[in-house]
């Protein structure tokens, strides 16, 4: 058994950090694409997954539907920070989510986060899967 835990980040937030923070846990995420690489890539037309960040360094994924807000089944919870001072490199742990996500892109409508199992910034060149997301407002 490995247990994985993320350290979370206290202090200070400047206009950046809270604008990153704030688009980060203002919505749902639903993926809409994954790049696995070696021309394996997934489109999402409808059932997805769905990411939720919270303030509280909590969240949750879910599998959910593009077209309909209600659908979320099979929830899984997970804690998340922050490990890198610019904001750009998240660690999740939790129940069949632990990794690293790397922040590609972010904006208040789209998010492209590059996955790893390892810390991006401590062990470069592993791989990695692509994800694309859109934002929905939070029920």
């Amino acid at each position: 058994m490995i247990l994985t835990s993320c350290e979370v980040r206290s202090g200070y937030l400047d206009y950046d950090k809270q604008n990153t923070v704030a688009m980060l846990t203002d919505v749902e995420w639903l993926v809409v694409n994954a790049d696995y690489g070696l021309g394996n890539e997934h489109i999402y037309d409808d059932e997805t997954k769905i990411y939720s960040f919270g303030k509280d360094s909590k969240g949750w994924i879910a599998t959910g539907s593009l077209k309909d807000m209600s659908v979320k089944k099979d929830v899984r919870y997970f804690q998340w920070s922050f490990t890198t001072d610019n904001y750009t490199v998240i660690c999740m742990a939790g129940n069949s989510t632990d990794g690293y996500l790397h922040i590609q892109k972010l904006t208040p409508t789209e998010m492209w986060l590059q996955w790893t199992a390892k810390d991006p910034v401590f062990v470069p060149n592993q791989n990695t899967t692509l994800y694309k997301f859109k934002a929905r407002k939070k029920q």
